[in-house]
């Protein structure tokens, strides 16, 4: 008898002697007792971690919301770039120095006079204010302002994504503790049934193949809750990198189921209106389109307003100086680019239905994900009525036969495959007990309301119409199993007095300039006694000091060493030729004495039979390569 254990991708299998393979998220061992108090609590203790403080945690220490973080806050001064450029440009001029000067028909007839040496200033303001530019800069702005929404939007959906995976790894570790709970029930089970044929088999009612068989049952038993030890020590380490800590004490959340939508069509609607990556969609596409403004801008003239003023002495061999002052307005227009303005507008139309096309495919992958958790979460209740029966049925069935093999009703065969049974039957509860919960959460992820309904705060966003509130008499920590006293911080994900320019590494030792390795020559060759220009060979190994497994070297090969192939017997049927430069063949048919220099007619045959028409062959002799005897 064979079960499945699924949570999210996580699959694990049992056979019929309790062994386990698969897994994608585990976490360690918790013996039964304290989970069993944990779960009847309601609430950890003051040291518990609950899966809102968990996903909080996440949000605080994760990577990749750190990188959409940083990047909003740069977009964000890319939008003051492009404000400034409404902004008038104010730019200094001025050189100081000595300048010679001759008169020309001084220097015709050779002499000095009209020569003049003498030192030189000049100081120049220019005030350039823009007036017009084919509302380039408008359009510059709007995007932008786009560009900040679509990345405001990618904060939000990686910190949709990065609680949704927060939450998985919390689940799956608490799985895997009663999932290795129940496997370390069932070895304490299998040892007393061996303890039970043993004494029996002492008293001649049972035999040594009974006892045997117990022993190779618990043997099984105790591989499994190995299997099961090593699967969570492995959800440790993904607990510990999706959320920044190792599990402490996890608490079994209550499900809230407060703030899932009605109907299914409900769902469907609240997540083309309000997820995360359909809105960067959105954004993008927007962004889009006034880039397509600015493209069009470059059909039109600029028109600037000039003001400048000069003040220059000593220039160009006369002694004083010089004031002036002007007020222009300065009008550019290009006539022709070469076609770069309409190619550019032509381009910006296509990425327009390329921004289209992506926001058609979030909304088809949106709405197919919101389906496929709706059904995941249908199914699960479905079943769990039917599993806890079937927990119910199996203990009442193994406590049965348990009596019944005291009194000699039931042989030992029959009684360890009751218990293996049961055990199935509780691994598959527990399965789908979590999977009912991570449903619920997958489907406000979906939605783009987990954060909301966790009331776990987001960055640069407050909280939207669309977001859930709890009703009237729910106790959201409760719910979510905190413990007091607990907790993380709420605020921004990343510390904004943050110095960008401060050390990656603690020690502050790190140099971001600095060589990979102080020896490293980067303009050296790979090899100092390799020739770039030598013919390759290779036949030669790939690695000239290998060894062969005798332990000595292996020689060189050369290709001028290799001797050429002998003839090739004859042959009464076709021949397939394979040329090593090419992956596909020829068929050629020779006959013994096609070796010489003159065509020959040639039949092929197959099974004595004609194939074809007769062809006349030109035969060739071998030489040299061995790689194309046909070429």
């Amino acid at each position: 008898m064979e079960a499945e254990y699924m949570i999210l991708g996580s699959e694990h299998h049992h056979d019929g002697q309790g062994r386990s393979r698969g897994g994608l998220l585990r976490a360690r061992l918790l013996t039964g007792v304290m989970l069993a108090a944990l779960v009847a609590g309601g609430a950890g203790s003051a040291s518990a971690t609950s899966l809102k403080d968990a996903v909080r945690s996440a949000l605080q220490t994760n990577p990749d919301v750190g990188i959409v973080a940083e990047n909003k806050r740069a977009v964000e001064y890319e939008l003051d770039q492009a404000r400034g450029q409404y902004l008038p440009v104010l730019d200094y001029t001025g050189f100081a120095g000595y300048e010679a000067t001759r008169d020309g028909v001084a220097f015709g007839r050779g002499t000095n006079e009209g020569s003049l040496g003498m030192p030189t200033y000049q100081s120049g303001l220019t005030l350039t204010q823009m007036l017009f530019d084919g509302r380039a800069t408008d359009a510059d702005v709007a995007r932008q302002e786009e560009r900040v929404i679509s990345a405001t939007r990618r904060v939000r959906e990686s910190s949709e994504f990065i609680g949704q995976d927060a939450i998985e790894a919390y689940l799956e570790s608490l799985r895997q503790r009663e999932l290795a709970a129940i496997a370390e029930d069932n070895v304490r089970s299998h040892e007393l049934t061996l303890q039970l044929v043993e004494q029996k088999a002492a008293g001649g009612a049972a035999t040594t193949a009974d006892v045997q068989q117990a022993e190779s049952r618990l043997a099984a038993a105790q591989a499994t809750l190995t299997e099961a030890e090593g699967r969570l020590r492995d959800a440790d380490a993904t607990y510990a990198r999706v959320i920044g800590e190792a599990p402490t004490e996890l608490v079994r959340p209550v499900p809230l189921t407060w703030a899932l939508p009605a109907t299914l069509e409900d769902a469907v609607e609240l997540a083309l209106r309000n997820n995360p990556t359909i809105a960067v969609s959105r954004a993008d596409l927007e962004s889009t389109r006034q880039e397509y403004r600015a493209g069009k801008a470059a059909f039109w003239p600029t028109v600037n307003l000039e003001l400048n003023a000069d003040a220059t002495r000593n220039e160009s061999g006369t002694r004083g100086a010089d004031l002036s002052a002007a007020a222009l307005i300065r009008v550019n227009y290009n006539l022709f680019r070469g076609f770069r303005d309409s190619n550019r507008v032509n381009e910006l139309v296509h990425r327009i239905g390329e921004s289209r096309q992506r926001l058609n495919r979030a909304i088809r992958l949106t709405e197919e994900e919101m389906r496929l958790a709706w059904n995941a979460l249908t199914s699960a209740r479905d079943r769990l009525a039917a599993q806890r029966r079937e927990v119910e049925a199996n203990d009442r069935v193994r406590q049965t036969y348990k009596q019944q093999f005291d009194v000699g009703g039931r042989n030992l065969l029959e009684l360890l495959d009751a218990e293996n049974e049961l055990f199935i039957a509780k691994g598959n509860l527990v399965t789908t007990e979590f999977l009912e919960i991570f449903s619920v959460y997958r489907i406000l992820a979906t939605g783009g309301v987990l954060l909301a309904s966790l009331d776990v705060p987001q960055i640069g966003e407050g909280r939207s119409v669309l977001d859930p509130l709890p009703p009237e008499g729910v106790d959201l920590e409760k719910s979510l199993g905190a413990g007091a006293g607990t907790g993380v911080p709420g605020g921004e994900v990343l510390d904004p007095n943050l110095d960008p320019l401060a050390p990656i590494d603690s020690s502050g030792t790190l140099d971001p300039l600095s060589p990979l390795a102080p020896s490293l020559d980067p303009m050296a060759p790979l090899d100092p006694n390799l020739d770039p220009l030598a013919p390759l060979d290779p036949l030669a190994p790939l690695d000239p000091s290998s060894q062969s497994e005798s332990g000595e070297p292996l020689p060189l090969v050369r290709a001028e060493d290799v001797q050429p192939p002998p003839p090739m017997e004859a042959v009464s049927g076709p021949v397939v030729s394979y040329d090593a430069f090419s992956t596909g063949s020829r068929r050629v048919g020779f006959t013994e004495d096609a070796m010489g220099d003159t065509e020959l007619p040639y039949q092929a045959t197959v099974a004595d039979q004609p194939v074809g028409q007769p062809v006349a062959v030109e035969p060739r002799k071998v030489t040299g390569t061995p790689y194309g005897l046909f070429d």
